[in-house]
């Protein structure tokens, strides 16, 4: 390949290359707690931003001290901390009272919740 080839190959790429973009992708979550009561919540994730979020009375409440790698993601929220296998759907929440130990559940990928704030 010769000077001019690689050039316009360089200026190609370049004209139809974009930086990645950050893609919120929700859950829909749902779990047992203590008193054998199935609770559901949505969250939103964002793996380039590192950030996760519940869907709670039409508002989203931020997690803190997020962890997202390609196995999990993990946050805290006040009154509880949520790990989420990506593998398998396996979601375990765990109370910050320290009472009722570890509660187990699931999560699916699901389009927004009526109402979610826009990306």
């Amino acid at each position: 390949m010769c000077h001019r080839q690689v050039l316009a190959m360089a200026a190609l790429l370049t004209a139809v290359a974009w930086p990645a973009q950050a893609e919120p992708r929700w859950l829909a979550c749902k779990f047992t707690d203590q008193r054998g009561a199935v609770r559901t919540f949505h969250m939103v994730f964002d793996d380039l931003r590192g950030t996760a979020a519940l869907f709670d009375g039409g508002t989203l409440v931020d997690g803190s001290g997020t962890s997202i790698n390609f196995q999990s993601i993990r946050t805290r929220f006040p009154a509880f901390a949520l790990t989420y296998n990506r593998n398998d759907g396996a979601l375990s929440v765990t109370p910050q009272d320290g009472f009722g130990g570890i509660l187990n559940g699931d999560c699916r990928r699901s389009p927004p919740p009526p109402g979610a704030p826009r990306s």
